[in-house]
């Protein structure tokens, strides 16, 4: 990429992917303008063309127009569909449903589904959102509250250790390899980071990315930390049980970016290959 940032390999690959973001969307604009407006303006040379071989017959210039204007919907009809398919995440497309009716119904029927009205506070129920949003902080911050004892002892368990070249190899710095390897791994279609750029989008320009991805891998192979900002994720509050009332009743997950799903699956791929020497089989 040509882009010029600051910053270590991992802010360079966040801060690029950010301005090709603005700049992919100035490019379709200007290349494909807005495809709503276009197909709106086909259909009424259509329209209008039918009108008139209704009131008399058209001249050949004006039949081969209508052709070209045909051709030019179904193109139009074409970019539609595929943009509909990734802005909507549906299953409904692999049946040929262009955002429907009841596409639409079923999204926000599961919208209103998954969100969080109100909550149970000391034996009251509360929608008030400013108190909901301070007792779902405090209770997440008591659970996830680092600990001074774990109240785990493991001084006389034998551990099984790993062979010395075995355990060189597991801090050598991770192949070029190893990383396309985690890439392919995951999942295309899944869910975009912040940024909105899915793993169907770096696979496709792996060529292209490949030198920053593995920068950026090395970087944090180096320094063991990723920089504040470049792990930012969305939270989402999954419920448990059926209708739930209480905090308690709901689990966080984080939709974590892609270059934290790489560098995570680049360790756990090289973990998984010495797991049977240091867990028994049982386990």
């Amino acid at each position: 990429m040509s882009y010029e940032v600051q910053g270590n390999s991992i802010a360079k690959v966040k801060d690029k992917l950010k301005r090709l973001k603005f700049d992919l969307k100035e490019w379709n604009m200007s290349v494909f303008g807005n495809l709503e407006d276009n197909k709106r303006k086909i259909m009424k040379e259509i329209d209008n063309l039918d009108v008139k071989d209704g009131l008399c017959d058209l001249m050949e210039d004006e039949k081969l127009r209508r052709m070209e204007l045909v051709s030019q919907q179904r193109l139009v009809e074409k970019k539609l569909e595929s943009l509909y398919r990734q802005k909507g995440r549906s299953n409904w497309f692999k049946y040929g449903d262009s955002n429907s009716k009841f596409y639409h119904s079923t999204i926000r029927w599961r919208r209103i589904k998954n969100e969080v009205k109100g909550v149970e506070l000391n034996g009251q129920w509360c929608e008030e959102p400013d108190a909901v949003r301070r007792e779902v902080k405090r209770v997440f911050e008591d659970r996830f509250k680092a600990t001074p004892d774990l109240g785990v002892r493991l001084g006389a368990v034998d551990f099984k250790s790993l062979p010395e070249e075995v355990s060189l190899r597991m801090v050598e710095v991770f192949s070029e390899e190893e990383d396309r390897e985690a890439v392919w791994h995951c999942e295309g279609s899944k869910s975009p980071g912040p940024n909105d750029f899915n793993f169907n989008f770096i696979k496709a320009n792996w060529e292209t990315l490949k030198e920053d991805i593995m920068e950026a891998v090395r970087c944090f192979h180096e320094t063991g930390s990723l920089p504040k900002g470049c792990n930012t994720s969305f939270i989402a509050l999954v419920p448990k049980v059926k209708d739930p009332i209480m905090i308690d009743q709901f689990r966080p997950i984080s939709l974590v970016g892609a270059m934290y799903k790489i560098i995570t699956k680049v360790m756990s791929l090289r973990i998984k290959a010495v797991i049977p020497m240091v867990i028994d089989e049982n386990q």
